[in-house]
């Protein structure tokens, strides 16, 4: 009986032995087919597994972790991405907005190019014609001169009467025509802004090449509402300071202005010299003067101060 038993344990624990080298045969199979598979994971920079397989699993394990914030870092790039898209279209519309303002503006710009061109062709007329008016003139002169030289020894008295009028009649025609030659440049002065260098007088000297047409005299009228300038120069002992405007913006000798900088008030100056596109002013002492920050500004406003300066 003990010989039996003992040859059935023999035999179960060989059989034992056989299923343990197997499983140990297949487990290590299935280990090295599970490190051959995630040999990526090593040379991955944000995983940074092991080379052996408890290390390499211990890793893997926080891939779940990694995947959840990729996967909430995708779906804020998709909502971005929508973002985008949507402003991308928001500026299509306005870039087509913007391309039928700058076809309107071509269209004016080429009626503004078919008018200066008339008016050109006017204004060559007008010379033209001023041109034979001169000749036709200077002809009538020469005429008159010779038919008075000879009236003064072979001409009646009605005859010298008849001369008369005629050289009466040749200025009234010089007159109309100096009247309508004046009113077409005065046409031509309003709609192009300049004469185009011929003279107001049909019969005064042609413009010489190179001469420019004489600037119509503007009256400025002093200023109203808020300057915008730059301050050109600022002496912080003296209070003395220049700006880069003048006359032309209706800046006057012993105006009073508010100097603001970004809507607020940070003194008050009085205007002492003005000379064109340039005026130098006194800083007053008050208590809101803020020399420092006028310094700092480098461009103000100048608001007319509706309070007059005491006398000093």
């Amino acid at each position: 009986m003990n010989k039996k038993l003992n040859a059935f344990l023999r035999i179960l624990t060989a059989v034992a032995a056989v299923a343990a080298v197997a499983f140990a045969f297949l487990l290590k199979g299935k280990m090295d087919s599970a490190l051959t598979k995630t040999a990526w994971a090593v040379s991955d920079a944000e995983i940074k597994a092991g080379k052996d397989y408890d290390a390499r699993m211990t890793s893997l394990a926080g891939v779940q972790g990694l995947l959840a914030a990729k996967r909430k870092a995708i779906e804020e790039l998709e909502l971005s991405k929508k973002d985008l898209q949507a402003d991308v279209a928001d500026k299509k519309t306005k870039i087509e907005g913007l391309t039928a303002s700058n076809t309107a503006l071509e269209g004016e710009r080429a009626e503004l190019t078919r008018k200066r061109d008339e008016l050109a062709a006017q204004l060559t007329d007008a010379n033209s014609k001023k041109d034979g008016a001169e000749a036709a003139l200077a002809s009538a002169k020469e005429e008159l001169v010779k038919a008075t030289e000879k009236s003064a020894g072979m001409f009646t008295k009605e005859q010298l009467a008849e001369i008369e009028a005629k050289a009466t009649k040749a200025e009234e025609k010089v007159e109309l025509i100096r009247g309508k030659y004046a009113a077409l440049h005065n046409y031509a002065s309003r709609i192009a802004e300049n004469a185009g260098g011929f003279p107001r007088d049909p019969l005064a000297e042609p413009a010489k090449p190179g001469d420019a047409a004489q600037p119509a005299v503007a009256t400025v009228e002093p200023a109203t509402e808020a300057i915008l300038t730059n301050v050109l120069a600022l002496d912080t002992k003296s209070g003395i300071v220049a700006f880069s405007v003048g006359e032309a913006n209706g800046i006057k000798d012993k105006a009073v202005f508010d100097v603001k900088v970004d809507g607020k008030k940070v003194g008050k100056v009085q205007i002492s010299s003005v000379k064109g596109a340039l005026s130098f002013g006194q800083l007053q002492p008050e208590k809101d003067l803020d020399i420092g920050a006028i310094a700092k500004a480098g461009s103000v406003s100048l608001v007319p101060s509706i309070l007059k300066l005491a006398s000093n």
